[in-house]
């Protein structure tokens, strides 16, 4: 008989809807969990964003960073003519201009332009910070926010007209992309201001919004992970006892053959197929890079 999965241990996969954080959900889904479990994200999105947010409960939370640097996929509008301060549909209008009379294969190709390794300077509504202050703190109290550029990388830029003003996307990028800053220098680029209107994130890494459960019924079968079963998108290495005992107290074990030629990270999995540990292929080792006893 299959084990009941714990709530506390795996992946919620969550439709967010518009106009909540993702501490809203998190708080909402905590609620839920027994005591003293702990609930964290895989990363954030914007209150007006939707689409799927990955959340992390009990062990599962020692994987966020795993999940927040993998690619993701959103899909949206971007709306000429109007641009606000905060480069999305919830902020105030500050420019106005004429939307650009482009044809489809014009506007693809102009979106083709930012395919490729970018330098991105997040948007001053952010929560990058400023010495010790979030960005979008200073940026409310009308103080100048000055952000280094980041590099991102967009894999593809897909778009389509669908008004006179409007512009639908899909996007495949690296994580640390700002959309709305993308669409902000779209506009730049045609000479008329631009902000994201719409925005929904649909993948994460090999996570998919179609799996998704609303905030409503979040430990569904299918939106709920068990922790064993999570899908890293990463190689799977079996090991057996000793190697196992190994690992969880941090010693270094041999990799196969197949893998010593793809170094990074791999699930480890114990002689019962239960998810023990992370591990790092290089050379000929497999290192313990994040063991879960």
């Amino acid at each position: 008989m299959r084990e009941t999965p714990n709530p506390a241990d795996g992946l919620v996969l969550l439709d967010k809807p518009g106009g909540l954080t993702s501490h809203d959900c998190v708080s909402a889904v905590r609620r839920l969990c027994p005591r003293k479990f702990k609930v964290g994200h895989g990363g954030t999105l914007d209150p007006f964003c939707t689409g799927l947010l990955v959340l992390l409960l009990g062990k599962g939370t020692r994987l966020a960073g795993l999940f927040q640097g993998m690619n993701k996929i959103y899909e949206g509008v971007i709306r000429f003519g109007e641009g606000t301060d905060t480069c999305d549909l919830d902020g105030k209008v500050v420019t106005t201009g004429t939307p650009p009379r482009l044809s489809r294969e014009q506007w693809q190709s102009l979106a083709d332009g930012f395919v490729g390794p970018l330098l991105q300077t997040p948007p001053a509504y952010s929560a990058k910070r400023v010495g010790h202050v979030r960005a979008y703190k200073l940026a409310r109290q009308g103080e100048p926010v000055v952000l280094d550029p980041v590099p991102i990388h967009i894999f593809e830029f897909s778009v389509e007209p669908i008004s006179e003003r409007d512009l639908r996307f899909r996007l495949r990028c690296s994580s640390g992309t700002y959309v709305r800053a993308l669409a902000a220098e779209m506009g730049e680029r045609t000479g008329c201001p631009a902000h994201c209107y719409q925005l929904a994130r649909t993948e994460v890494g090999p996570l998919k919004l179609g799996a998704a459960n609303r905030l409503e019924d979040p430990f569904r079968e299918g939106g709920f992970v068990p922790f064993h079963e999570v899908d890293l998108g990463l190689p799977v290495h079996r090991v057996n006892l000793k190697e196992e005992s190994l690992l969880l107290f941090g010693q270094k074990i041999p990799a196969p053959l197949g893998l010593q030629s793809q170094e990074g990270l791999v699930k480890v999995l114990g002689p019962s197929d239960r998810f023990i540990a992370l591990g790092r292929v290089e050379g000929r080792l497999i290192h313990p890079a994040v063991v879960f006893p």
